[in-house]
């Protein structure tokens, strides 16, 4: 399990709390299920001063996808601010009123983005691996040369999860479900290239 220095997000291991740095854009965006140029526009319009983001920037996030309804900027600093200084609380109160007529389950959403995150970062450590001898260091799963990206790419594709375990049984529903993100969070650099994973023997 990794350790990060103090003041970045937070995700629970075993009911507890550890920290860990900031998020990057693309991994906010991935977490939540926004697109990337979404968060970036909140940089631009100044509810963040740069792309680099908090557990509770995270939740605020969260509240936006599920919101259902377009806000106004103002409103969204404002829903920002709230959530914020909730958050920044050793008790975080269970809901937070943003004005008469809406109020935030902060409980119910900090424990969704919690759990999210959490499951996603066990899952890479025990499922994402590099190795230089294996397609130049991509990540790929455990004793295979499928590379994360090609899957979660597939996946991002419209690839059907059933098709995917045809082809690859050896994967399991985490993978299905994290590799789609993993590669929204973590675009590959460079000049793009697409390795043909060979199937195991």
């Amino acid at each position: 399990m990794r350790h990060w220095s103090k003041g970045g997000i937070l995700y629970p291991v075993q009911c507890g709390l550890m920290t860990t740095e900031t998020l990057s854009a693309t991994e906010v965006a991935a977490l939540a299920g926004l697109d990337e140029g979404r968060v970036r526009k909140e940089v631009e319009n100044g509810i963040f001063s740069r792309p680099s983001f908090t557990f509770g920037d995270l939740v605020y996030f969260f509240a936006v996808a599920l919101l259902g309804v377009q806000l106004g900027v103002d409103d969204r600093k404002k829903l920002h601010d709230v959530i914020a200084v909730a958050m920044s609380k050793r008790q975080r109160p269970p809901r937070v009123e943003i004005s008469p007529v809406l109020e935030v389950r902060l409980d119910r959403l900090a424990s969704d983005a919690e759990r999210r995150l959490g499951r996603f970062e066990a899952w890479k450590e025990k499922r994402v691996v590099t190795d230089e001898k294996v397609l130049g260091g991509e990540p790929t799963f455990p004793k295979s040369r499928l590379a994360v990206r090609h899957l979660g790419g597939m996946l991002l594709k419209g690839a059907s999860k059933d098709e995917v375990l045809e082809d690859y049984p050896y994967l399991k529903e985490e993978d299905i479900e994290f590799a789609p993100v993993y590669t929204r969070a973590y675009p590959r650099m460079g000049r793009p290239r697409d390795p043909r994973p060979a199937r195991p023997a």
